[in-house]
């Protein structure tokens, strides 16, 4: 596929999808949503790729959804045609539960780790909380926004903030949708990281290399899969899927390649299997 506001690349097993709309600080448009939405699955798709790194192009992650699109809706007094419905194929495997719009990313078997560069605003705030992973530029601004567009917390907001920064901050975020910085984002544990502007992009690329390279993807996909779905269970279930799939892990060939390297004192050479 050919792409008209992302860009696509792959090196040393990650992704690279890179939101490609800088003179707007990428805002969200239908037409990136399919890109990067077939972006994704191109890369899920791939047995090269181990790990997807989300990241926009210039000095903004991504403002939101452009104005026009607003307007649009605005005019019409109804939401944009299609708001509901993605238009491409969901993840095989992918539960009903997460077979909506933009949660499909939690059931993308890969880690996906988003970059923030610059300004995560609106759906582009809401966009980095469905990746696994967030890091952040000392440039990175973020800001709910939706209260000051009349609008309401958008895609799962309202479940996935309280979730991953508490109730309160959640609030505070949601309802005084002031703009804050990268500290206080990984203050608040919405990002991780926080990495120098100047040089953000590698050390960025680094993370992502790191954990393509030296960990197994099976313990990744089926470790992604394990803290989401306890979510939504309780302890006791919880720990019988874990006694399970431990059981599983030791008779596979990563656990043993998992061993092996260490005794040998080499880098390992996880299959994924």
């Amino acid at each position: 596929m050919s792409y008209q506001e992302i860009l696509y690349g792959t090196a040393n097993g990650v992704a690279t999808i890179t939101l490609n709309r800088p003179e707007k600080l990428n805002a969200w448009t239908a037409q990136m949503e399919r890109e990067f939405s077939q972006a994704v699955l191109t890369a899920n798709a791939d047995d090269t790729v181990r790990v997807v790194l989300v990241t926009g192009a210039g000095r903004g992650f991504c403002a939101g959804a452009d104005m026009s699109l607003l307007s649009s809706a605005a005019e019409a007094g109804s939401v944009v045609s299609g708001h509901r419905k993605l238009e491409v194929d969901y993840p095989e495997g992918a539960p009903a539960r997460l077979r909506k719009r933009y949660s499909w990313l939690l059931a993308v078997p890969k880690p996906l780790i988003a970059a923030i560069n610059g300004p995560a605003v609106g759906l582009g705030f809401i966009i980095p909380l469905f990746c696994d992973i967030r890091v952040a530029s000392t440039a990175a601004k973020f800001s709910t926004i939706f209260a000051k567009r009349g609008l309401i917390a958008e895609y799962g907001l309202a479940w996935i903030l309280p979730r991953m920064v508490g109730l309160a901050p959640a609030m505070d975020l949601l309802l005084t949708a002031r703009t804050f910085g990268a500290a206080e984002a990984q203050q608040l544990g919405l990002v991780t990281r926080v990495m120098p502007e100047e040089s953000f992009a590698t050390e960025a690329n680094a993370l992502a290399e790191e954990m393509a390279c030296g960990l197994s993807p099976r313990s990744l996909r089926i470790m992604k899969r394990q803290v989401y779905e306890a979510l939504e269970t309780g302890l006791s279930e919880s720990l019988d899927s874990a006694f399970e799939k431990m059981i599983e892990s030791i008779a596979c060939e990563d656990f043993k390649e998992g061993v092996q390297h260490y005794l040998e004192k080499r880098p390992p050479a996880f299959k994924g299997r």
